[in-house]
Order: C-alpha cells, then sequence, then structure tokens
C-alpha cells in the first residue's frame, strides 16, 4: 500500500515515478581525471600523439564511437573500447571518486520500491568493473551501457532500453544526469529529466536533494 500511495504523490500534476535512471560519471562516481588520462594514452596508441585535456574536457562522455570520430583515431569503435577496458583499471587507483551520498540514497529508493538502473556511456564490462569497485552494483536491477544499444547518450536508445528492461514506460521514469548528453537523451526518449548542477525539467544541486524531491527519506 505504502508504494502505491508514492505512486500517487506528485509533483506538480507529475507523478512521481516507479523507475530512477542514474547516469554513472559525475552523478554516482566521478572519473574524469581517470578518463582524461586513458584518453590521453589513447592518442598515444591510435594516432601517434596524446589527446590533451583542451580536446578532452569539452567531450568528456561522449562514447567510445564520438571518440573516435572527435579525436581522429586510428582505430575501431570495438579496439578503442577494448583499450579502455584494460587501461581504466591501471590508472583509477587514487583517482575514482564515489559519492558518499549514492548508497544511501539508492537503498532507500529500493526500500521504497522504486526499480533502478543506470544508463551511462560505457561499455558493460568496464561499466560493472567501476559500480563494482564503488560498491554500488548490487543496488541496481539493470544496467543500460553503450555496447547495448546501436546509438549511444545524448539519442535516446540506451534510455529507452532501460525502461523495458524495467518494464516501465518512458512517462513513469525520471533520470537524473549532470551532462548535456544526460538531458538530451532523457529529453528524447519523453523522460522526465532531473539535472544534477545543470536545468532540466527538474534541477538539483546535489544528489542527496533527490530523495527529499521523490518523498524518500534517506537515513543519515
Amino acid at each position: 500500500m505504502r508504494h502505491l500511495m508514492s505512486e500517487q504523490r506528485s509533483e506538480g500534476s507529475r507523478a512521481l515515478p516507479a523507475a530512477v535512471l542514474f547516469d554513472m560519471d559525475g552523478v554516482l562516481v566521478r572519473s574524469e581525471e581517470t578518463w582524461a588520462r586513458v584518453v590521453e594514452e589513447s592518442g598515444r596508441v591510435f594516432r601517434g600523439r596524446p589527446v590533451t585535456r583542451e580536446e578532452f574536457t569539452p567531450t568528456f562522455g561522449q562514447g567510445t564511437e564520438a571518440d573516435v570520430r572527435v579525436f581522429g583515431l586510428g582505430c575501431t569503435t570495438e579496439e578503442l573500447d577494448a583499450f579502455y577496458l584494460e587501461a581504466f583499471p591501471r590508472y583509477a587507483a587514487g583517482t575514482l571518486w564515489v559519492n558518499p551520498a549514492a548508497r544511501p540514497l539508492l537503498q532507500a529508493l529500493r526500500k521504497d520500491g522504486r526499480r533502478l538502473a543506470v544508463v551511462t556511456n560505457t561499455i558493460t564490462p568496464l561499466a560493472e568493473e567501476v559500480l563494482r569497485t564503488a560498491e554500488l552494483l548490487e543496488c541496481f536491477d539493470t544496467l543500460a551501457c553503450a555496447d547495448q544499444v546501436a546509438r549511444a547518450k545524448p539519442e535516446p536508445d540506451l534510455v529507452l532500453h532501460a525502461c523495458a528492461r524495467l518494464g516501465v514506460n518512458p512517462e513513469q521514469a525520471w533520470m537524473v544526469g549532470d551532462s548535456r548528453y544526460d538531458r538530451g537523451a532523457a529529453t528524447a526518449a519523453g523522460v522526465y529529466f532531473v539535472g544534477l548542477g545543470l536545468p532540466g525539467d527538474a534541477r538539483i544541486e546535489r544528489l542527496e536533494e533527490l530523495g527529499p524531491l521523490l518523498g524518500v527519506g534517506v537515513a543519515g
């Protein structure tokens, strides 16, 4: 009964969601420094010179296919994915930050009956490794990753894939993200978008603000 009642509560005229989708990087963890070093190295390997920070920073989160094209790498998407999977653990030590609000929030949402997914432009094996290292993997019902669909964010494919895996319609889901790629994907899929530090259908500045927005109490 509690879950049914929570489904009928609304923010304005919008019913609260049955499912919540989370971007991984920048929301649950921060691995930009790790990725900057990995992508820098990919430039050395696949184009003969490193990818600079100036090149990398505005593209963070765009996905492997776009990395190949934007950075002019002489490899296939599959070859770059394999390189990332091998290189990421080598650079992650001491550079991967886990949002301390993530686990308490996710546990509270699960207790409230929400279905949870990660929606990320990272490939599945690497996303699993990141979330396992962050001790968050078991909090999710499913992962929607770039190697599972034809097009990564900002296209809607991953968001729709996550909804299908969770057994919900797009209008029954919210997505939390921190980039224009997340917002573009959610909007294209018809999913309510909560921007973490950026405009959306709703905006929060810290992840812990999501609990009250959803009417869910989070233990301190």
